[in-house]
Formats: structure tokens, sequence, C-alpha cells
């Protein structure tokens, strides 16, 4: 399969996913991340803001934010395919964005060496790390600078013994789904 039939297959898979479903592996997924050393001795973190049946960013936001965590999401600019992580205090600060994303209504831009760990979705992940997203690169040309923590988050049956990739695309450092934490590459 090439990346844009991946994409496809992925994406009508997540369309097909219960409410419960996703509730119940957003939870998981949330119980994972914050057992981790990385983001429990992290300061900055960067999530993104769920959105198209993603496992869900909003519950974790908030708690990290109870942690006293500096959080910051992703402000697309649509005209250069980038991203400039935004501070956020709360969750209330947010509307609708580009694409129908959530995003912060004033932008407050964080460097992006001070974020520790940056958390990235995906449409599908490999067993080995790789990652194919949207296919506009957003995310790619921000991981080209970013030397923090990268991990993955997504549903297990996102993840693919191999996906195809470019010289581009940047590796995750682990990938979690609802079932486990994938680190071992």
């Amino acid at each position: 399969m090439n990346k844009n039939e991946l994409r496809e297959a992925k994406k009508a898979e997540r369309r097909s996913l219960s409410p419960e479903f996703i509730k119940d592996a957003s939870y998981a997924i949330s119980d994972a991340l914050l057992n981790l050393p990385c983001i429990e001795n992290a300061t900055h973190i960067m999530v993104y803001l769920s959105a198209f049946k993603e496992p869900d960013t909003f519950k974790l936001i908030e708690k990290l934010i109870n942690a006293k965590k500096e959080i910051c999401v992703p402000v697309s600019d649509t005209d250069t395919f980038t991203i400039t992580p935004s501070r956020i205090k709360s969750l209330d600060s947010l509307e609708k964005g580009a694409y129908g994303i959530y995003e912060p209504k004033e932008t407050i831009s964080v460097p992006t060496d001070t974020i520790d760990v940056a958390l990235i979705p995906g449409i599908a992940f490999s067993k080995t790390g790789e990652r194919l997203g949207f296919g506009k690169g957003y995310y790619d040309r921000f991981l080209e600078k970013f030397k923090g923590v990268k991990i993955g988050i997504g549903y297990d049956f996102q993840i693919c013994y191999t996906i195809p990739v470019s010289e581009h695309d940047i590796k995750m450092d682990m990938i979690i789904t609802e079932k486990r934490i994938y680190n071992d590459f």
C-alpha cells in the first residue's frame, strides 16, 4: 500500500469507532502517559488537540494543567504548512481554527527548544517508530527542529508492521496506544 492508500484505509477505520471505544481507549492512553517518567519530569509539554475521532487529549490536558505542567498546543499556519506551539492556561481559551481543529484564541508563542515532550497525532505508525500523518508535513517541519521526547499517540489498529516513509519523515521515540507502549526500537 502506498501512503495515500494507507491513509485512507486507517482514516476509514477510525471513522467507524464508537464514542465508547474512543472514551475507553483515550482513558487508557492518558493513564499510560501520565505514568511515564518523561511526562512526570517534564515542565513544558506540547499536546495536539484531538479531532476526527483521534484519541481524546482534552481531559489529558486538564490533568496536565492541574499537575502544574506548562502546556502548549499547535497553531497551524495554512500558508506555510507549519505549526507554532502556543501556551494555554485552560481549555476555555480555545476556539475552532484551521481544518476545524481547536486552537488558542490568542497565540502565545513558545520556543521549540523549551518543550520537553511533544505528543504527536498520526494516521498510522510502524512498530519501529515511523509515523504517517495527514500528508501536509506540518509535524515533520516542527519535528525537524524539536530536540525533546517525541511520543506518537494512536489506537492499536493504527500500528502497522511497516509503513511507507520518506527521508524527511521523523521517527517517534515511543508510541502509545490503548493496549501498549511501543518503545523497543
